[in-house]
Parts: C-alpha cells; structure tokens; sequence
C-alpha cells in the first residue's frame, strides 16, 4: 500500500493500530509501519498505537489518546485536577483511572499512568468533544477529587495535602460538595470518608 493511499483512509482516525490498518489492507504487513516511521510519516504514540506526523499535538489530543490506548479509561487524578485548574499543572505526564491492572506506557509527551479501580467504580465522568473525530472522557471535578482520595491512602494528616498546591477559590467554585457527598456513597469506604473530612479541613482553614 502505498502511503498516500493510507493516509486518504486513515486521516479521519486521530490513532490507528495494525488492526485498524488491516480492515483497509487485509495483507498489510507491519513491517510497512517501521518504514513509515523511518520516513517520518507516522510516529508512534504507545501501546501498538501510531499517529500520523502532521497531527496537532494539545492537552485536548493527549487526553483523547490516552483514553483510547488503554479502554476503558478516562482522565483523572492529578491530570484531571490541573484541567480544573483544582492544582497547578503536573508534570506527570497524564493520569487516568481504569477498570483494567494498573499499567503505564512511556510516551515522547511523559509517561501516561493507569490506576486500577473496581469497574462499579467507573462513573462520573462526562464527555468532552473540543473538534470533529476526536474526544476524550474526563472525570468531573467532584469525581477527580474522590478518585485522588480514594487511591492515594498514604494520606494521614491535613499537610500531606500541602503538595498539590491546592486552588482553595477554585475548588469552592467547581465543586458541588453534595455531589461530593452522593458520590461518597457509592464507594461506602470509611477510610475514604476520613480523607475527605481531611481535605475539607485543610480547604475551610
């Protein structure tokens, strides 16, 4: 195949694999994409997946990708905190919570980390679609917040809150602690309950 006949088929896919390759091109062979890549048409994101070289690369386009390297998944933690502007911007790379084992991928853009929760634990998150053929999934900020909570249990007193930099305003303005409260509920985690009475504390302070 020739590649600008690929790419005519392709563009429409911001990420594609061998397999999606394959429903164009039943004998593609995947050494074709190594000599793509030598030729600085494609380059390759993680996990099997490629992009194609000229592709807009912003937060809106990392988070697509990382949601659809590792499904399910959406972006949350740390990186859905500072898309909130909850916390400053982290440098981790991209946080995001799975139903799958807990995995990370290094990538050129950091290394995109999957924490594993209980798949019942899935929920709140919402839709984002900032342009055609490409969204991403992203928890809300109330779920971001007990997602954080909920995974990093090394949490014991208010100064270990002290890190992320809190946004005391912000987090006031984004986050509906009713919803907060409904949420908690689902987890039914009393240690969980005490991390958030914690964060509450060093917030109202």
């Amino acid at each position: 195949m020739r590649f600008r006949d690929f790419e005519s088929k392709i563009r429409d896919l911001p990420l594609f694999n061998l397999n999606d390759i394959r429903k164009y091109e039943p004998g593609f062979h995947r050494r074709q994409l190594f000599d793509w890549q030598q030729r600085g048409f494609i380059q390759p994101v993680a996990n099997g997946y490629y992009m194609l070289s000229d592709i807009e690369v912003d937060e809106d386009f990392l988070f697509m990708a990382a949601n659809q390297i590792y499904a399910p998944s959406y972006i949350s933690l740390e990186s859905a905190l500072a898309y909130y502007q909850i916390i400053p911007e982290s440098v981790l790379g991209v946080t995001s919570v799975s139903a799958r084992k807990t995995s990370r991928f290094d990538t050129m853009w950091g290394q995109w980390i999957y924490r594993s929760v209980k798949p019942e634990y899935m929920f709140g998150y919402r839709v984002v679609v900032n342009r055609p053929n490409q969204k991403f999934l992203v928890a809300s900020p109330e779920k971001s917040v007990l997602d954080y909570l909920y995974l990093n249990t090394s949490i014991k007193v208010i100064e270990d809150f002290e890190g992320l930099r809190w946004n005391k305003a912000l987090f006031s303005q984004l986050v509906d602690r009713s919803v907060l409260g409904q949420f908690i509920k689902y987890f039914n985690k009393r240690a969980l309950e005490s991390r958030v009475d914690l964060l509450m504390r060093y917030l109202d302070a």
